[in-house]
């Protein structure tokens, strides 16, 4: 393989480790995002589940107090009935709405008692959730650390690669650098392998004296189809 397609092949290695190593810190980076986000997401929860609380503890001494009312309203019929002086419609009148708020109260008392119970059922989910929390927290920034830990490695590689690659440009004769990245600027793979006369990077078969020309080393040879620079493998 002539020097110059060496070269060339060797930025094109950089290039793709380059990739490999820019978009392994990019993952890393954005999976660091989600485990902060699922941190959130359990405060709000437990946050969620405590405005919950205290809106059932509000619904429920507001219906204690409807039931309060009402038992008030029954005891005031009943001290008219039976302490006051009352025609008999009246009486009729008294003893008709008492019944009706019977049947009321009987209502506000089970839907009172219902809202206690889910008062209670919310307290107790919200005490798990809570002594939960402080585990999930301290178990998704273990990960965070992991994961900081391997994004450093990451950038440390990108570094490396960048500084490697530096040198293999500077290595390279520059028209022939400029031709690299004028290709590359078309196809992430701008030096193909020649594998039984067809380009590795079109995948369309080339001539026979190209295939000749390639297998000759004689000099920069390209694919008359895509124009990438063309190499035969040594394996």
């Amino acid at each position: 393989m002539l020097n110059e397609v060496q070269q060339l092949l060797n930025v094109q290695r950089a290039d793709q480790a380059l990739h490999e190593a820019s978009s392994r810190v990019d993952h890393l980076r954005l999976h660091r995002q989600q485990l902060e986000a699922r941190i959130e997401q359990e405060r709000a929860h437990v946050s969620s589940l405590a405005d919950r609380l205290r809106q059932l503890e509000v619904e429920s001494h507001a219906k204690n107090l409807e039931v309060d009312d009402l038992d008030m309203n029954i005891r005031g019929y009943r001290k008219r009935l039976d302490e006051g002086i009352i025609s008999f419609k009246e009486m009729e009148d008294l003893r008709t709405k008492i019944d009706m708020e019977k049947g009321r109260i009987n209502r506000l008392e089970d839907e009172a008692f219902e809202r206690m119970d889910s008062v209670e059922g919310a307290r107790g989910a919200l005490a798990v959730a809570r002594s939960e929390l402080g585990g999930k927290e301290d178990a998704l920034r273990a990960q965070i650390q992991d994961v900081d830990r391997q994004i450093e490695a990451a950038v440390a590689q990108v570094t490396a690669v960048t500084a490697e690659r530096a040198g293999l440009v500077a290595a390279a004769p520059p028209y022939l650098f400029a031709q690299y990245e004028a290709l590359r600027a078309k196809f992430p793979n701008p030096i193909a392998v020649l594998d039984h006369g067809t380009c590795g990077g079109c995948k369309l078969r080339v001539s026979g004296n190209t295939a000749e020309r390639v297998r000759g080393g004689m000099g920069i040879v390209t694919c008359e189809h895509c124009s990438r620079v063309l190499y035969l493998s040594s394996d």
